[in-house]
């Protein structure tokens, strides 16, 4: 499940996709507003979690599960991101790891969206390595040219971008730790025990 990302590169978005200035979100988490691009190619302000039947907030959904066709009343969005976070079950604890993309500033996943309730939610896919090492499903990285082909509702392309990942301070287990550049640092403790 994919649950925590970043979107640092803000002033790059804003060029990009013509919206406002964002400050930069080191810990990005459901129930969040957040920047997502719909269809009409507009950057615009959406909750992280598409509330469903029952009040049960989806943050994914599986790729496998919405070819080819979308459920009825959402519609395909670009989730601007620069990085995401996994977990992996170390002694006792979950140690978090940090996946970001050396070669380029913004990437996008694909997304879901919910116009009615403003939400959003990630498609996930299987995992490729390095994040397949910690963990079986990451974010559907679109290319470039599978960012226009997701969001006219047409086969996604997923991207070939590097990824890079280090293990990080425990402290993004928590969505209320403020957003701070420190949270995307090495660990300087790991290990098991503590």
């Amino acid at each position: 499940m994919c649950s925590r990302y970043t979107i640092i590169g803000t002033r790059i978005l804003a060029e990009r996709f013509g919206g406002p200035d964002y400050v930069p979100r080191y810990n990005a988490a459901p129930g969040q507003s957040l920047p997502v691009i719909t269809g009409d190619h507009h950057l615009r302000d959406a909750i992280f979690g598409i509330k469903g039947a029952g009040g049960i907030q989806r943050i994914n959904a599986r790729i496998e599960g919405i070819s080819p066709k979308i459920p009825f009343g959402l519609s395909y969005c670009l989730i601007p991101a620069d990085g995401f976070f996994e977990w992996k079950g170390e002694g006792m604890r979950r140690q978090p790891y940090y996946f970001s993309f050396p070669e380029d500033t913004i990437i996008s996943f694909a997304g879901l969206y919910d116009e009615l309730q403003a939400s959003f939610c990630i498609v996930t896919t299987s995992a490729i390595e390095p994040v397949r090492a910690i963990h079986q499903r990451m974010p559907y990285i679109l290319s470039k040219r599978g960012e226009e082909r997701w969001i006219r509702g047409l086969d996604p392309e997923l991207s070939t971008e590097k990824i890079d990942v280090i293990p990080v301070d425990r402290r993004i287990n928590n969505p209320e730790t403020p957003d701070d550049p420190v949270l995307i640092h090495p660990a300087t403790r790991t290990h098991a025990w503590w």
